[in-house]
């Protein structure tokens, strides 16, 4: 199994998911619609920002260079896909936990 793969779904959809489950719902409504519509605008923005950016050669893919699962979306891989869609939940976690955490001290 190739190591980004791995390495993303471990640094970004566990913790994600974790949040997801244990701590999201305890959040009020207004935060968890919040949570969900920005997290499906990053996903719809992350989609055709990196089909732009290989369109244009901002960066490519080769699994000559690097191994890949194999597994393409057009001209991207699935790796990509679990990276992008991976990193705004967790980013976002990120931030409502630090946010509760620094109120809750303040």
């Amino acid at each position: 199994m190739p190591v980004y793969l791995i390495t993303y779904t471990l640094l970004f959809w566990v913790p994600a998911l974790l949040f997801i489950v244990f701590f999201l719902p305890r959040l009020d409504g207004g935060l968890r619609r919040s949570f969900w519509a920005a997290s499906a605008a990053m996903a719809a923005v992350s989609v055709v920002m990196e089909y732009l950016f290989l369109k244009f050669d901002v960066w490519f893919f080769s699994e000559k260079i690097d191994r890949l699962l194999g597994v393409w979306i057009g001209a991207a891989p699935v790796e990509e896909f679990v990276f992008w869609f991976g990193a705004t939940p967790f980013c976002l976690a990120l931030y409502l936990t630090y946010s509760r955490i620094l109120r809750k001290n303040a």
